[in-house]
């Protein structure tokens, strides 16, 4: 042992290296190690879309039965519901580790040009009103609001502006977000 690493453990002594000094620094070093893959996560990559297009069917297919499988449990008079996750298997997509249900092999065909996203989380809104989820879902925004606000794809439209003459950069097809009645036509 050099006069140096001498000197520093009987300064520090193992017990004294668990001190403030000590653990600061380490907790410093493990998050200047980590400073890169932060940095990266938060460089926006560029966008490939050339438009989104929402395809709200509200009323429509659950998820589990289409966009996210789940164990296939084929229906049968008397089987407990509660063991029933997906009626229809799931099948291989264009992409590696995706999978959607049965019946949408069109679908599937073309996985590779598409974003499925299946990360979402809803806020807790209650569970009495279905349109509460639906604005959130569209806007980002908690109901009710004071003003109008946005679709998120027209913001995300606006920020990217138009990328083909022939297609608008935003199209969104199904249920209005209005919460309340909807205007008559």
């Amino acid at each position: 042992m050099t006069n140096e690493e001498a000197y520093i453990n009987a300064r520090i002594g193992r017990r004294g290296f668990m001190g403030k000094g000590a653990s600061a620094a380490a907790t410093l070093a493990s998050l200047i190690g980590a400073e890169p893959r932060l940095v990266r996560a938060a460089t926006p990559k560029a966008a490939t879309a050339d438009s989104i297009i929402v395809l709200w069917m509200a009323g429509g297919m659950a998820s589990t039965e289409t966009f996210d499988p789940k164990r296939y449990m084929p229906f049968a008079p008397g089987v407990r519901t509660d063991k029933v996750l997906s009626t229809f298997p799931a099948i291989d997509t264009a992409v590696d580790n995706i999978k959607v249900s049965q019946g949408l092999e069109r679908v599937a065909k073309v996985m590779d040009r598409a974003t499925l996203i299946r990360t979402f989380q809803a806020a807790d809104l209650g569970f009495i009103l279905h349109s509460r989820h639906q604005f959130h879902w569209h806007t980002g925004y908690i109901p009710p609001q004071p003003m109008a606000v946005p679709h998120i794809g027209s913001v995300v439209a606006k920020i990217l502006g138009p990328r083909v003459d022939t297609v608008p950069p935003f199209i969104s097809i199904g249920q209005n977000l209005e919460i309340g009645p909807s205007p008559l036509p």
